[in-house]
């Protein structure tokens, strides 16, 4: 199934709507013009230039009449063509049989501006008075006799086109910029909401999305969303509650148990069913671990990765040892400052340092490196892990072998303790073992 975006499906239609609404203000208005104007015809305005170029003047100063060879053509196709010319000074030159009811008129012409004189159908007095330049400067031109070929509607309609479409054209192309970054803006509340929406995840919990800003239509959604978000929260801090309830009031039966076991005398069984009660006591501790991550780790600090790795290697060498490994550590730097809660980098390097001692096939060397910058090696010479195994292996209770030992939350652990510090834990491909890397 396709999903448009919601700005989208609101900017197509009122982009639509803004297009059929100024089409039908374009044809409403055309009616109107065909409807109130009649179809009457004016004077023909494309003769103006060359009556314009047809008055010189003379020796004496006074306006004359030179017709060019476009006025005598003219004067051929419109033998009742007439004008006056009035120019500075207020003289005057005439052209032609001025009808007789326009005579008031031509006389107060250096009054007038402009005047378009529509008659009735052949009406003599169809005129026109304008203003334009010619060779004895601009002159005022009263002129008549030559009707234009188009109606009056047609003409306004053609002049309504230099104007109209280009403003049409503009305003769309306005629009269609417009709307988008409009609507935009007034989603960008939704698109903030969306945001917190997409950083939520299990180790951010107790965040709510924000009602701020958030289209009124969009409001019941986000606050169901909120609720869904505060049930989940709820449920998983009772499940974590539980869990470590659980491994807590284990401790102290399993502690009992293997008490009684080690006072038993010493044979095969007994010796299986105290790794056995370590498996159990182990995992118990495990199931702790992964609480106290979710409530203790607040202790931010700076904390020294080469101390740490030192120290753990210190407490972990008798166990490497009694277990047939020889346990070293390395570093090329006195100090290696990191910012993160040192209990918890220390769980994650003994965890890493453990998972070797218990995987390692008891035999060869397990090293410990803190490598510039900000990394943590573990490695072993044990049989390895599988490539295709290798992202398994931080899943909880994932074991490579179901008969090995181990509940399968220690690397789990380790990965989420790395991770909430911002960093990253991996397995190095290597020819012969296992190889961990920390980059915090």
């Amino acid at each position: 199934m396709t999903s448009r975006s919601l700005r989208w499906r609101i900017v197509w239609p009122l982009l639509a709507v803004l297009a059929l609404v100024m089409i039908a203000v374009t044809v409403g208005l055309c009616l109107y013009v065909m409807t109130v104007f009649t179809s009457s015809r004016s004077v023909d305005e494309t003769i103006l230039p060359h009556i314009a170029d047809s008055i010189q003047q003379d020796s004496a100063g006074r306006l004359v009449i030179s017709p060019t060879p476009q006025l005598v053509s003219i004067q051929k196709e419109s033998p009742g063509l007439w004008f006056i010319a009035l120019g500075q000074g207020s003289r005057e030159v005439r052209y032609g049989q001025v009808p007789a009811d326009l005579a008031a008129i031509a006389a107060r012409l250096g009054s007038i501006l402009d005047s378009d004189i529509r008659a009735a159908e052949g009406s003599p007095l169809t005129s026109q008075v304008a203003r334009w330049p010619s060779p004895v400067g601009e002159v005022r031109i009263m002129f008549g006799g030559r009707m234009q070929t188009e109606s009056f509607v047609a003409e306004i309609m053609s002049r309504m086109r230099i104007i109209y479409v280009p403003f049409l054209a503009f305003t769309l192309i306005a629009a269609f910029l417009a709307v988008p970054v409009l609507v935009k803006r007034e989603l960008a509340g939704l698109s903030r909401t969306t945001d917190i929406a997409a950083s939520i995840d299990i180790d951010r919990r107790g965040q709510r999305l924000p009602l701020e800003d958030v289209p009124e239509e969009m409001l019941p959604l986000v606050t169901a969303i909120n609720a869904a978000l505060e049930r989940l929260d709820h449920g998983y801090t009772q499940q974590k509650r539980f869990l470590a309830d659980a491994a807590h009031e284990l401790r102290t039966p399993i502690a009992i148990l293997y008490t009684n076991l080690e006072a038993m005398p010493d044979s095969r069984q007994q010796r299986k069913l105290l790794n056995d009660v370590g498996r159990l006591a182990n995992t118990a501790e495990q199931l702790l671990d992964l609480h106290r991550i979710d409530n203790n780790m607040k202790n931010m600090q700076e904390v020294d990765l080469v101390q740490l790795c030192k120290s753990v290697a210190g407490d972990l060498a008798p166990n490497a040892i009694a277990a047939g490994y020889e346990l070293s550590f390395a570093t090329d730097r006195d100090r290696m400052p990191v910012w993160g809660d040192a209990g918890a980098i220390e769980r994650a390097i003994s965890n890493l340092v453990r998972n070797a001692i218990e995987h390692g096939g008891g035999q060869g060397s397990i090293k410990v490196a803190a490598v510039h910058p900000k990394i943590i090696e573990v490695s072993d010479e044990g049989p390895g892990i599988p490539a295709d195994q290798r992202e398994d292996v931080f899943e909880p209770f994932y074991r490579v072998s179901p008969k090995r030992s181990g509940a399968g939350l220690g690397l789990n652990l380790v990965k989420q303790i790395v991770e909430r510090h911002g960093g990253q834990v991996s397995i190095v491909p290597s020819d012969r073992g296992a190889h961990f890397r920390i980059v915090l």
